[in-house]
């Protein structure tokens, strides 16, 4: 059901937008999705995982589709939180950038200090691989501005995970402009547009396979090269799974409450996610350039669209208040996992904890990981998020009122202040009118 639908008119503005329910089983999601990630990045822990055919080891190996998720489950939260049923924005596109910046940047920047240590030894103490300096010098400057995805061969330089962050920020300068075209059509158009993105996805990947550009025939997640780097990282190869889940996002906003109400969705939620695990457990019949640029986007936007309607035990399971916890924290863990992991490697082989490998080690691995994630998502993430969100909001109420003013801002600060909507807009513009 929608959230309570009080209009509140202010003089010179537009009605205010009522906040739409929270979708919780998607926040269990986006935990899954990370910890895929953290699995995959941790298999090297036990030895012969990485080449066993075992169905449950296949999910692990194809682990790094949940970077896939996260891009269409990004495009669908983005849609239904910051459109509206007739296209509009919810907010101004200045309100919406910032709230995007003051979400990833804090936990960001942490990241990167904390893999500083480990970029300075691979890039510039001892290089890896083809590395030289002046490609340490570039990634300094392209990676704290969020543009190392478009420079393939220096996405994964500092930190690793980051490089989706740069084609994040890339969909966010986006979405203003593309979720509202897509949103004011029909919703036939709509479908044909996720559709045809669905194709998009696969085209890149399909152009290798039939070109072999690169002359390597068999591409792995250990494969690197230009060609490779390209499909892998750059932007671009990624927009369909965004542009996927916009799609869904606005189909879910014009047929949530005629679908909440069929029992059948609670089924169809559980035949979605053991589809998707089931083509994991067979992920290595699937080329791994396929699966890197979303061959599974519209599969993911199903199951996502069954689990936002909440009903059936799946979505109980990843509503309850662990799963959000985790689901809240799941940006850091995916940020953070792999510098952990490394200094964890380094502090076993230097106090010879030999017993830190194998399936013991993937557990310490994960709960050390999740902790730490844990931390940094309670002191640093949230509190910076709200500040820098709390001054933005000040610095605009505090600006006479204009067109430019979104009235949604003004809701969201006397939420934030506990104070009634009628008292706040009085204080600030006088006469307001609540109906």
């Amino acid at each position: 059901m929608e959230a309570a639908t009080d209009t509140v008119t202010i003089p010179g503005h537009e009605r205010i937008h009522p906040r739409r329910d929270t979708l919780p089983a998607l926040t269990g999601l986006r935990f899954i999705a990370a910890l895929l990630v953290v699995l995959f990045h941790y298999q090297f822990l036990v030895p012969g995982l990485a080449q066993s055919a075992a169905p449950a080891a296949r999910v692990i190996q194809a682990g790094y589709v949940g970077v896939s998720i996260f891009f269409v489950l990004s495009g669908f939260i983005l849609a239904y939180t910051y459109l509206d049923s007739d296209g509009t924005m919810r907010s101004t596109v200045g309100a919406f950038w910032h709230a995007r910046f003051a979400r990833i940047y804090p936990a960001y920047a942490l990241a990167l200090v904390i893999a500083l240590p480990i970029f300075i030894d691979v890039a510039v103490i001892r290089p890896v691989g083809v590395i030289h300096l002046s490609d340490f010098i570039k990634a300094t400057v392209l990676t704290p501005t969020l543009l190392q995805a478009w420079t393939p061969k220096k996405a994964w330089m500092w930190d690793g995970p980051a490089w989706s962050l740069s084609v994040e920020a890339f969909f966010y300068a986006l979405f203003p402009f593309i979720a509202v075209a897509i949103a004011r059509r029909p919703v036939r158009q709509i479908v044909a547009i996720g559709c045809f993105a669905g194709c998009c996805a696969i085209a890149g990947p399909s152009f290798y396979a039939l070109t072999i550009p690169s002359g390597i025939w068999r591409v792995t997640t250990a494969t690197y090269g230009p060609w490779v780097a390209t499909l892998k990282f750059l932007p671009l190869f990624h927009l369909p799974e965004f542009v996927i889940g916009i799609c869904t996002g606005v189909i879910f906003i014009h047929r949530r409450n005629a679908d909440s109400k069929r029992g059948s969705f609670a089924w169809i939620t559980l035949l979605s996610a053991a589809a998707v695990a089931g083509i994991l457990a067979i992920s290595d019949r699937i080329p791994f350039l396929f699966l890197q640029d979303g061959a599974l986007a519209l599969p993911f936007a199903a199951l996502i669209y069954c689990l936002a309607l909440q009903r059936g035990v799946l979505a109980k399971a990843l509503s309850t208040r662990a799963a959000q916890l985790l689901g809240g924290a799941s940006y850091s863990l995916y940020l953070l996992h792999l510098p952990l992991g490394t200094y964890l490697t380094i502090s076993g082989k230097l106090l010879g904890f030999a017993w830190l490998s194998g399936w013991v080690g993937v557990a310490v691995y994960v709960t050390v990981a999740i902790g730490a994630a844990l931390v940094v998502f309670l002191v640093v993430e949230e509190p910076s998020r709200k500040w820098l969100r709390a001054r933005y909001e000040a610095k605009v109420l505090r600006s006479p009122p204009s067109p430019g003013l979104h009235p949604a801002i003004v809701y969201a600060v006397a939420l934030a202040k506990s104070t009634s909507v009628r008292e706040v807009l009085s204080h600030r513009y006088g006469k307001a009118t609540v109906g």
